[in-house]
């Protein structure tokens, strides 16, 4: 058995001649060389930024079954392209920790680096304007297209996450989740070449009804409440 040192070294090597000869593919044959290649330097790049990755890859098994999730996590999110990667590493070089990240979680930088890029809010940005917008709906402001928006998206965003919340009585861990799909969805739609529509006014018919209705009811009155008072915390603690 190779000790870890010789393991790494062939590796760098190997993805070094690899660079040179960009016809040639290392590993296995079932990924796009290209995300192979891609892997490769990151790989490199990761050893340095986590140094515990050592423990946790000891022989060439450990390093090729590393390599083998890793690719299947990223080919199964669509992360293909070196400037995803980049932006991984980016937010990796951010943390305080020599432990390397799971892949997910290094997906979920890229995907949130790739959404910061084209100026689409973060999570929680979106979170507190759907805490604000809660607690405002139906009093300051009667209408979703009354609220002052922060973002053109967060119209379409943050509506759509308050829609679900109270048709699926989802808890806030659930809307986050929801939170960041939906930013993810509208990078891809705009890395696209797709826009931001224009907030769509509703119908004078439509504000009545099921809408009044449901505005004053004791449980949206008790949600809205606890909303308004998240709101206050969060504009508290983040000036």
């Amino acid at each position: 058995m190779k000790p870890l040192n010789e393991i790494y070294s062939a590796s760098e090597i190997a993805i070094k001649k690899n660079v040179s000869h960009q016809n040639t593919c290392i590993g296995t044959p079932k990924f796009n060389c290209e995300i192979e290649k891609n892997f490769n330097k990151l790989f490199i790049q990761l050893k340095q930024v986590f140094p515990a990755i050592t423990a946790l890859i000891k022989t060439q098994i450990d390093l090729d079954e590393f390599k083998n999730q890793w690719l299947l996590a990223f080919k199964e999110n669509g992360i293909t392209t070196l400037r995803q990667f980049e932006i991984g590493m980016k937010k990796a070089r951010q943390q305080n920790t020599p432990f390397v990240p799971s892949p997910g979680q290094f997906i979920s930088w890229c995907k949130e680096g790739e959404a910061s890029d084209m100026g689409l809010p973060t999570v929680a940005q979106v979170m507190r304007e759907f805490n604000k917008y809660s607690a405002e709906i139906g009093f300051s402001c009667q209408t979703a297209e009354q609220f002052p928006w922060s973002h053109p998206v967060m119209y379409w965003i943050v509506t759509d996450l308050r829609k679900h919340m109270r048709q699926y009585n989802q808890s806030e861990f659930e809307v986050e989740k929801r939170a960041e799909m939906l930013i993810n969805k509208w990078a891809k739609k705009l890395s696209n070449g797709e826009v931001i529509p224009e907030i769509r006014v509703q119908l004078e018919e439509k504000k009545s009804g099921y809408g009044v209705y449901y505005c004053n009811s004791d449980a949206v009155n008790a949600m809205r409440e606890r909303a308004r008072e998240k709101a206050k915390r969060s504009i508290a603690e983040n000036g």
